[in-house]
This record gives structure tokens, C-alpha cells and sequence, in this order.
């Protein structure tokens, strides 16, 4: 096995830095650590702990032009979202400074029976798995999280963006929280990653990723019966009636599509539009993209390049398919862009049928998709295994509420996509995952209850 892996600029090619290839020793190592600060972490006054995460925020914030252009430089997202990035780990890392402390638990009589008191323990030992496509961010909503509560976390970033997370690590460390309560191991899935997931001493899986790949974390994770939070994928719907103010919904498709070439899996990607207004917010559509600007996300671009070739090559492959197969009328873009980097034209692709995007385009393709009546429209928004998140633009407000209750996903936006701050709980149901992150509701998944009763 090679010692260390090269981290290459997805809009380049070019070697930029390199990680350890970290082996199941080196993942003892860490729980070996985690366990010796643990017992003084977890007594850690609660109002230590925010200060260390307002602090780190701090450093963060204070750095974040830097960092910004790593993450641009090993991920590929545009400067300027790679910057609302960053910042928004500093902002999830005050969120969690601000409940710190205000863990609930439960107090009363029980008449006929005593005293109930329940409080919320820490877990021990979390190991977070994070992907390439918004990995600051995610490892910002885990992170904070577990620690707050007093667990330690060792996390694993994708072999393609580790360095960033790295920087930030670091600055945590100089905010005072201790190297053994937060510990980064990088390499491979297959072999970092599979020694997280099955050792016995880690209590709690956080994982985002693909469907496939969360199957097998659970299905390994299972005999330790570990404590899981699975964010898989999504199809998200991007619905359009007849009633909504158009050029919004244009602005906002666009927008939450090609935002980070594509690469989130909460984005825009089937956009279902009312049949007597989706010739017309096609055409509106195809005039923002034809000033779309590609390239290096260090220039002034509106879209970086995918992050890895085989994603590439992926969504060359799948938009070829449905083409050749008559599913969707090409309307802008569907082909590479010649030259270093992994780059893809955005693509505009009008009259899809919805059985030829009913799997997930992790890229910079949008599909749009005609409808006549809003219950056809949550048929083919509901017909996919995904439940992740979905979004209704309409200026009815009994339109709304229809789908906002129709819709089988775990978040849905009205009248915008996309939107996560940290309050608000985030996850899927059905084959995008199970658990919550963000809110408190992701603090109860790093904690359990201890129910004490007294005579």
C-alpha cells in the first residue's frame, strides 16, 4: 500500500499536496488517544467548550480568504462559493457553542412512583466520514455536533479534499479544543474508512455519501450495533407551477443546479414545470446559461470543473444514454470541455421523461421536466427510491401546502432550494438515509438518555 496519495487540482490536473494513506493502525492509534482525553473531556464545563468553538470560528473567519482558495484549489467550486463555504463552518461551529449548554433533559414527579430525572449522556468515540463535494461545511455540521456534547471525533475526509479540513483541524486545536478529542485520519475508504466503520470502540457512524456505499456501512457497522446517520443521496424536485413568479423560479433553478458544477445532493435536478409555462422558462433558462462562464474556479467563473475524472465521465456517459435514447431534447451544452480538467458544459435539457432521470446526475445537467396537473406532478416527484429534499414554487398558498404535504422527502422549500442554515434539522427518508443533522435534533444523535429515578 503507498505510504501517501497525491490531492490533485481538479481544474488542472496538477499535483498540489498530498495525504497519509492511513491504515487500520493508525485508526487504533487515534481511538487509542480518543479514549485517553475522553474522561476529562466529557466533565469539560459545557461553557469551555463553546468558548473553544467561538474561538475557532474566529480563526476561521479570520483566515478565510486562505482556506477558500485551497478548497477552490482541490475541490474546484468557484472562489466565492468556496469562501460562503468556509464561512459557514464558522458559522455551524457558533451554532453549536450556543447550545453547549442547553442540552435538555427531563425532571419531575412521577406520583406513585418518585423522582424522574433524565439526563442526556455523550456517546464516547464518533467517527465521521466525509465526502469531496462540500466537505468544510460537512465536516463542520459532524464535528461540531459530537463535540459539543462531549464526544471525541475522529473524521476521515475523501481522499480527493482533505487539505482544507486539515487547515481547520488545526485552527480548532490552536482554539483550545485537545488533539485526542478531534483527530483527522486520511486515505481511502477501503482502508481508513472500513477500520472506522468496524471497530468496536467507535460508537457513532456519521456518514454522507452515495447510496451504495451506505448500504454497506450499515450493513458493516451492525454487529457493533453502533449508533448510525446515513445522508445518501438525492433527486431533489425543483417544482414549478403556473402561478410562480417565473423569472424567480428560473433565477433559482439555475442557480441551485449549477451551484459547485452540479455536485450537491440536495440541488435542483429534476425541474418539473407546469406544461403552459415550461417553453417559456426554458427559453428563460438558456439565456442565463449562455453567460455562464467555465473554468478555474480561482478566475472570475460561474462554474469550476467536476472534482474527479470518473465523475466526469459518468455524467458524459449518462446524458449520451438518454440522448441516444430519446428521452430529452438537448437544448444547451450535453459535452466536455476540452483541454486539463475535468470541465462539462452546463446542459439544459427540456421535455425529459421522468423515468430517464429517475437515478441521481451528480453533475452540471438540468432536466426539465413538463406536468400538467399538481398531482402528476408529485406522482413523478414522489416516483423515485430518493427522499431527500424537494422544493414548490408557486404564489397559491393552498398549492403549497399541498405539496409541502405530498412531498415524501425530509425538507422541502417553498418559493426557494437549497437553504440549510444550522438550526434547521437536515436528512432524508426512504433510500437518502435515515437520522438528522443540523438543530438539535442532530445534538439527541451524539447523545444518549439516562433515565434516573429516585424513591
Amino acid at each position: 500500500m503507498q505510504p501517501f496519495l497525491n490531492v490533485v487540482n481538479p481544474a488542472t490536473n496538477d499535483i498540489i499536496g498530498t495525504i497519509e494513506n492511513s491504515t487500520a493502525e493508525d485508526v487504533q492509534n487515534a481511538v487509542n488517544a480518543a479514549n485517553l482525553i475522553l474522561p476529562k473531556w466529557e466533565r469539560t464545563q459545557a461553557s469551555k467548550r463553546a468558548v473553544m468553538l467561538v474561538n475557532a470560528a474566529s480563526l476561521i473567519r479570520t483566515r478565510a480568504a486562505d482556506l477558500a482558495a485551497l478548497l477552490t484549489t482541490e475541490q474546484g467550486k468557484p472562489l466565492t462559493e468556496a469562501r460562503d463555504e468556509v464561512l459557514g463552518a464558522a458559522h455551524v461551529f457558533e451554532y453549536y457553542a450556543s447550545v453547549c449548554g442547553s442540552i435538555p433533559g427531563d425532571a419531575r414527579m412521577l406520583p406513585g412512583y418518585g423522582y424522574l430525572n433524565v439526563i442526556r449522556k455523550p456517546l464516547g468515540i464518533c467517527a465521521a466520514i466525509i465526502p469531496w463535494n462540500m466537505p468544510v461545511l460537512i465536516f463542520a455540521w459532524k464535528a461540531g455536533a459530537a463535540l459539543s456534547c462531549g464526544n471525541a471525533v475522529i473524521a476521515k475526509p475523501s481522499k480527493t479534499a482533505s487539505l482544507t479540513i486539515q487547515k481547520i483541524a488545526d485552527l480548532m486545536h490552536v482554539a483550545g479544543i485537545p488533539n485526542e478529542a478531534l483527530q483527522i485520519v486520511t486515505g481511502t475508504g477501503d482502508e481508513a474508512g472500513s477500520a472506522l466503520i468496524e471497530h468496536p470502540e467507535i460508537r457513532h457512524i456519521s456518514f454522507t455519501g452515495s447510496i451504495t456505499t451506505g448500504k454497506s456501512v450499515s450493513m458493516r457497522a451492525a454487529p457493533y450495533l453502533k449508533k448510525l446517520t446515513l445522508e445518501l443521496g438525492g433527486n431533489d424536485s425543483f417544482i414549478v407551477t403556473k402561478s410562480a413568479d417565473l423569472d424567480a423560479a428560473v433565477k433559482g433553478a439555475v442557480k441551485h443546479r449549477f451551484y459547485n458544477c452540479g455536485q450537491v445532493c440536495t440541488s435542483a435536478k429534476r425541474i418539473l414545470v407546469e406544461d403552459s409555462v415550461a417553453e417559456a422558462f426554458t427559453h428563460k433558462a438558456q439565456v442565463l446559461l449562455d453567460k455562464y462562464v467555465v473554468g478555474n474556479g480561482l478566475e472570475k467563473v460561474n462554474m469550476g470543473p467536476l472534482n474527479n475524472p470518473e465523475q466526469l465521465t459518468l455524467v458524459e456517459s449518462t446524458v449520451a444514454a438518454i440522448l441516444e435514447h430519446g428521452d430529452a431534447e438537448l437544448v444547451s451544452g450535453g459535452k466536455r470541455i476540452l483541454g486539463p480538467g475535468n470541465f462539462y458544459a452546463p446542459t439544459l435539457l427540456k421535455n425529459v421523461s421522468p423515468f430517464a432521470v429517475s437515478e441521481e446526475i451528480f453533475g452540471p445537467v438540468m432536466s426539465v421536466i413538463p406536468f400538467n396537473t399538481a398531482d402528476e406532478a408529485l406522482d413523478i416527484a414522489n416516483s423515485t427510491p430518493y427522499g431527500l429534499g424537494s422544493s414548490i414554487w408557486t404564489s397559491e398558498i393552498e398549492m403549497a401546502r399541498k405539496f409541502a404535504e405530498g412531498l415524501e422527502c425530509g425538507v422541502v422549500w417553498v418559493n426557494k432550494h437549497l437553504i440549510l442554515p444550522p438550526e434547521m434539522p437536515f436528512g432524508g427518508v426512504r433510500s437518502s438515509g435515515f437520522g438528522r443533522e443540523n438543530g438539535m435534533d442532530f445534538v439527541y444523535e451524539y447523545t444518549e438518555p439516562k433515565s434516573i429515578l429516585f424513591g
